[in-house]
């Protein structure tokens, strides 16, 4: 298995156990944040985002899923420090 395949792997079940309430049952979106893993108050996916797609949740402190333009371009996962941030890319994207 090469590593992208690795990277993949891990990528797909750290998405599918994230548990947040923006994987509900109702709708699904491509960028997934992990709550208990984002620091509270940190802006580095916010700001490597080029389309503003994540904002903080006034409530949490926490990035959350603003609106879904999503370019699946990676940067908010690839810069988050805590790796809190799974991009789910569709099948037809890949």
């Amino acid at each position: 298995m090469s590593q992208i395949d690795n990277r993949e792997a891990v990528k797909t079940a750290q998405g599918s156990a994230a548990p947040s309430a923006q994987t509900s049952a109702r709708f699904d979106v491509p960028v997934i944040v992990d709550e208990r893993k984002c620091i509270t108050g940190c802006r580095v996916c916010i700001d490597s985002c080029p389309v503003d797609c994540l904002a903080v949740d006034p409530t949490t402190g926490k990035a959350h899923m603003r609106f879904d333009e999503c370019w699946y371009c990676l940067a908010c996962e690839t810069d988050c420090p805590k790796d809190a941030i799974v991009v789910k890319i569709p099948y037809l994207v890949r």
